[in-house]
């Protein structure tokens, strides 16, 4: 039943486009965060890091957070194509925000005791791995928001110069430039400061500058493979973006978001 004289608000086709790049933003990133408990082994065409002389490990190990993490490379470059770097500064501090505030919401999640009613799997073995799954320390969960927002301001800076010197043509360049400059940075922040200056700071046992570089370059070694494969899905949303705004529409919004450019 709607109420009398009630206003009807009608949003524009760009403003449902931001709120569900927000969602599938800050969706890709939460997810990537709470699935980076559980790793993974694997080989690149059977090459592991002794192959490739980044270490001595026959195998590349991963979080299972990678498989939802290089879909926020996708949104920021769409969002940062279609409005700008403050609405890519904006997201960030939202998907910060929202993860922040379930931290406390998982840690309570992990301390309620779990019941089973999986055959051959009792609560105990539940719990534990329950808590092992969704665990993160402190140190690894601040080092992760750190890194991200510090890629996340990187990214729309080398986005944007790259957008203006090639005068808004080349998508893939700038798409794919700055997310391999970003995620550097990302893959170096979130290894020296979680297993590095963290736990030199609080009393732990840090890592060795050798082995975290070492991790680092082999981490890196998978975004960027990730972020060259993803081209593909980047020109498909960049696409259907402009199928749903419309040519013009789209084109004018990009503008607008980059004055100056020489699009």
């Amino acid at each position: 039943m709607s109420l009398p004289n009630a206003p009807t608000v009608r949003l524009a086709r760009q403003e449902i486009l931001a709120f569900s790049l927000c969602a599938l933003f800050v969706g890709f990133f939460v997810a990537a965060e709470v699935l980076g408990g559980k790793l993974f082994r694997f080989q690149i065409l059977g090459n592991g890091p002794a192959s490739l002389g980044l270490g001595e490990g026959r195998e590349f190990v991963a979080t299972a957070g990678i498989l939802a993490f290089p879909l926020t490379f996708v949104m920021t470059d769409i969002v940062n194509e279609y409005f700008g770097k403050p609405m890519v500064r904006l997201f960030t501090l939202i998907a910060i925000g929202v993860n922040v505030l379930l931290q406390p919401v998982i840690r309570a999640a992990i301390a309620v005791p779990a019941v089973s009613y999986t055959p051959g799997v009792t609560s105990e073995q539940m719990q534990e791995a329950y808590s092992i799954a969704l665990g993160q320390t402190t140190a690894i969960v601040g080092a992760s928001l750190v890194a991200f927002a510090l890629a996340q301001w990187l990214d729309a800076q080398v986005f944007t110069w790259l957008r203006r010197r090639t005068g808004g043509r080349m998508l893939w360049l700038r798409a794919q430039g700055s997310t391999v400059v970003s995620q550097l940075i990302d893959t170096l922040a979130v290894i020296f400061l979680a297993f590095v200056w963290i736990p030199s700071a609080t009393g732990g046992e840090p890592w060795s500058s050798a082995q975290a570089l070492e991790v680092s370059l082999t981490n890196y070694v998978y975004k960027f493979l990730i972020a060259v494969v993803s081209t593909p899905s980047l020109y498909v949303v960049h696409m259907a973006v402009d199928a749903y705004l419309g040519k013009d529409v789209a084109r004018a919004l990009s503008a607008a978001a980059h004055p100056g450019d020489g699009a």
